[in-house]
């Protein structure tokens, strides 16, 4: 079998990249191991950014379809109690980000929900997704890479070439280890965590709280959180302390029913589906891109979920690596572009790890002291962590040497700097209000208040839009000859502050520029 791009792990990194590819007519084939998608709600709350990815895809109906809030948290000293509080002010934590985005700052939709809406597109766009199919080997030269994958049911192998293979096989990463590709950071964190899955008539005593809601529970004789999976179905979060004796294998169903009882504050009937231990990981591999394999997700970036960073952070690396893909192999950029999916999300991504070893759900459980702790004068704002942050590469047209390649630029507002997300506004366009991110499409768009600008576009093959609005002109600081050349991944890659003798040999320049034609 001969294809495009072999992706490795279907969870949210490779599900998205996969998605994204089809978007830009790049077929891919994806093998996960696991037989089915994730059942449980882990990652449970996406980022504006994230969401703005899912809406670039067609996708926000679906996605808000799955609940229009976040997921709350309440602290109760059991379940059964009448005494309840907010455990976490979700309002103050994302406040000042509800501006930024035609999305809302933050809302549920957990991997178990967003899995079935993400493999639905791939597949209905045409590419083709297999389950309880694993990675048995890889072999990558200059000209492409040849795997092994085989079925786990029949046993049946089947060779594959493809011309990329992206890696998005999780944070222990196979595909990682056989290249050879080194990680740093601490590691796995001694944080040792017990999930209980269980059934149960359980919310009857919480009625008031939906699907993805939790309960943090804190008692003489047991501490955790309860999650709303679906139905009488839910999850317990809990730790335990080797250096105290506790293992995970002290966690039998019956003693898993005894700490159930003593969480809920009475006796029911509690049938144990599933217990699993997890420690969170703080690591970020040393190249993102290793010939013509590329590392996407927990297998280039892992990080603990105290900021919620994981899932959004991988689909942002599959935004940004899908469209340079899809130039490379469509001929209409030359192979070095993808040399700059490493240097953009790198430093991106060990900043957000680093970042995640501090939040506002470490409070939530029982931890000792012995881990590693982000100094409060490192501690950045959610705008930062989320969006603030500005590209360098040779894929940004900024005039500007790099100081340190691998730090993360970041910025104290989106004002369309080349390298940053374009800035979001509210514009009229065919009689309809939408954002300006609504005007951009799989391509290059072109965003001015001049209509020669816009003949310069059309005459080089670019979408372009005329936005006559005084908002986004305060928002961004063009002026009325000024354009922004905005990249497929919604970030602004040149940007020209006022109207040249010759703007279409301007804009075939700029974008040959950063395509490495």
């Amino acid at each position: 079998m001969r294809i495009p791009v072999l992706i490795v792990g279907a969870g949210a990194a490779g599900l998205t990249t996969s998605a994204l590819l089809t978007q830009h007519g790049v077929e891919s084939l994806l093998v996960e191991k696991r037989r089915e998608i994730f059942l449980y709600p882990k990652a449970r709350n996406l980022s504006f950014r994230s969401l703005e990815i899912l809406r670039g895809l067609g996708l926000s109906d679906e996605v808000h379809a799955v609940a229009e809030h976040v997921s709350e948290l309440v602290t109760k000293p059991s379940l059964n109690s009448p005494l309840e509080e907010p455990a976490i002010d979700l309002d103050a934590i994302f406040a000042g980000l509800d501006t930024l985005s035609p999305e809302p700052a933050v809302q549920y939709c957990p991997q178990s929900r967003l899995e079935p809406i993400l493999l639905a597109e791939t597949r209905r766009r045409g590419s083709e997704v297999r389950y309880g199919t694993e990675l048995s080997s890889l072999e990558s030269d200059g000209t492409g890479v040849t795997a092994v994958v085989r079925d786990r049911d029949s046993g049946k192998s089947e060779t594959v070439t493809a011309d990329y293979l992206v890696a998005a096989d999780g944070v222990h990463s196979p595909t990682r280890t056989a290249l050879g590709v080194a990680t740093r950071g601490y590691g796995a964190l001694p944080v040792f965590v017990v999930f209980v899955y269980f059934r149960a008539p359980w919310r009857k005593f919480v009625a008031h709280l939906g699907d993805g809601d939790g309960v943090q529970v804190k008692n003489a004789d047991v501490q955790g959180i309860f999650i709303v999976a679906e139905g009488d179905v839910g999850m317990f979060i809990t730790t335990y302390f080797p250096e105290k004796g506790e293992t995970v294998e002290q966690f039998t169903p019956q003693r898993c029913r005894e700490v159930l009882a003593k969480a809920i504050g009475e006796q029911i009937d509690i049938d144990i589906i599933e217990i699993a231990a997890w420690q969170p990981y703080e690591q970020v591999a040393d190249q993102f891109q290793c010939g013509r394999v590329f590392l996407v997700g927990d297998s280039a970036h892992t990080m603990p979920p105290f900021k919620a960073g994981g899932a959004n952070t991988a689909m942002q690396s599959a935004h940004n690596l899908a469209w340079k893909l899809a130039a490379v192999l469509n001929g209409s950029a030359g192979p070095a572009l993808l040399s700059t999916y490493h240097a953009e999300r790198h430093p991106v991504g060990r900043f957000a790890a680093r970042q995640s070893l501090s939040g506002p759900t470490l409070s939530l459980i029982r931890l000792d002291d012995d881990r590693p702790f982000l100094p409060p004068e490192e501690e950045c704002s959610m705008f930062a962590l989320l969006i603030g942050y500005r590209y360098r590469s040779a894929a940004v047209l900024t005039g500007e040497s790099v100081v340190d390649p691998d730090a993360v630029q970041l910025v104290e507002e989106l004002r369309a700097q080349p390298g940053t997300r374009v800035p979001h506004a509210w514009v009229m366009h065919n009689g309809r209000r939408v954002s300006t991110l609504d005007l951009l499409g799989p391509g290059f768009t072109v965003l001015t208040r001049d209509e020669r600008w816009c003949a310069a576009a059309a005459s080089a093959s670019l979408a372009a839009h005329r936005i006559d609005s005084d908002e986004w002109a305060a928002i961004t600081g063009l002026g009325p000859g000024g354009a922004l050349l905005v990249r497929p991944d919604d970030f602004v890659g040149w940007r020209a502050d006022e109207l040249p003798a010759d703007p279409e040999h301007e804009l075939r320049q700029s974008l040959s520029t950063i395509l490495c034609q």
